[in-house]
């Protein structure tokens, strides 16, 4: 495969507040490139390219732009590929197949010529189903200031952040009575994968 094309935006912050914003924006830069490396080993594609993009109302989401290698590109495997293969904070929030990589007038990708795709609506509103998962889908929504959350709108597609899934985790935790970390918001991004993280949590108790 070719080199696969990172670009990510830079931003420029002061004080207590820059040196968070710093932390979490190396953190992105890593979250590139574990996804540039998982692309690449990815059999099926010729190409790709990884953006990182600004997401309302706050922070950014990761797009992968991808060119198959042959005919019959299987699009939900690379989703399930990605999501065995990477911490959910660098998961993709969107996939979007292109017939090749745009590239300079130098010759060099240009993956800032790629358009940014809608990330609005990428999973169709499913309302809660029972009385936790109306709970959940409240506390995403509050959290992340949106007017509504579906059961499989997904956390970092929303603009979650480390801070976010924190006061997810602690509402969690208070609503259920299941202690909850970061970490398993970030494993299960949507309220219907923590409702049922939070099954097998109570199996175990």
């Amino acid at each position: 495969m070719e080199k696969i094309a990172a670009e990510s935006g830079a931003a420029k912050v002061v004080g207590t507040l820059g040196a968070c914003m710093e932390g979490e924006r190396l953190m992105a830069v890593a979250a590139i490139q574990d996804v540039r490396d998982v692309l690449a080993a990815y059999p099926e594609l010729a190409d790709g390219a990884v953006r990182t993009l600004a997401q309302d109302p706050a922070g950014q989401v990761h797009v992968a732009y991808v060119v198959p290698a042959g005919p019959g590109f299987d699009l939900a495997a690379l989703h399930q590929y990605l999501r065995g293969s990477l911490p959910g904070a660098a998961v993709p929030a969107a996939i979007v197949v292109v017939d090749a990589m745009p590239v300079a007038s130098d010759g060099t990708p240009d993956p800032q010529a790629l358009p940014a795709p809608d990330l609005r609506g990428l999973m169709p509103y499913r309302s809660p189903e029972s009385a936790r998962q109306e709970v959940l889908c409240t506390i995403f929504a509050e959290v992340l200031a949106r007017p509504r959350c579906g059961l499989d709108d997904d956390f970092f597609v929303m603009g979650g952040e480390s801070i976010d899934a924190m006061l997810i985790a602690s509402r969690v935790g208070q609503a259920v009575g299941l202690e909850i970390s970061m970490n398993e918001v970030f494993d299960a991004p949507t309220a219907a994968e923590l409702d049922r993280l939070l099954d097998t949590l109570s199996t175990e108790v």
